[in-house]
């Protein structure tokens, strides 16, 4: 990894030298992969740009937004239930193998979630590892009350 600092008024500095630009750097910010320089000359002018850029920002911020999905490619559906919070979800093979043993503990189960969904490439938050844990660890409880049920009906 490189690390390369360059002062904005080195950069400010240079741009004036090609270009005629007011005196005043009223603002600067990167957005995406550019940076932005806010030149002003007088308060009249500055309002006016500042207005513009404050509706164009607004407008791009919501453009950005992506979702954090997992990559579940190539796992096997065990099954697609709806969970306590009433959401639809599959329950993936490597969770329900993984987490079959009653008797590991709550941090044990994050750890073991955790691994799978790191196995497929996936960086996991928190609550994520939580979705999936929560759902799995639901429907083997199902699963373990419903041969129970059938026995004594």
């Amino acid at each position: 990894m490189t690390l390369v600092k360059i002062p904005i008024t080195d950069i400010v500095d240079w741009i004036r030298t090609k270009h005629a630009l007011p005196s005043v750097l009223k603002e600067f910010r990167v957005e995406e992969e550019t940076l932005v320089l806010c030149f002003a000359e007088d308060e009249e002018s500055q309002r006016e740009q500042n207005s513009q850029l404050l509706k164009n920002h607004a407008r791009k911020r919501r453009a950005r937004r992506r979702r954090n999905r997992m990559k579940t490619r190539g796992w096997e559906v065990v099954a697609r239930i709806t969970n306590s919070k009433g959401q639809y979800c599959a329950i993936y093979k490597p969770f329900a193998e993984a987490l079959q043993d009653p008797k590991l503990t709550i941090e044990e189960q994050k750890k073991v979630v955790e691994t799978v969904l790191k196995s497929n490439r996936n960086r996991p938050a928190e609550a994520s590892i939580q979705y999936f844990l929560d759902n799995t660890l639901e429907y083997l409880q199902k699963q373990r009350e419903r041969p129970f049920k059938d026995k004594v009906a």
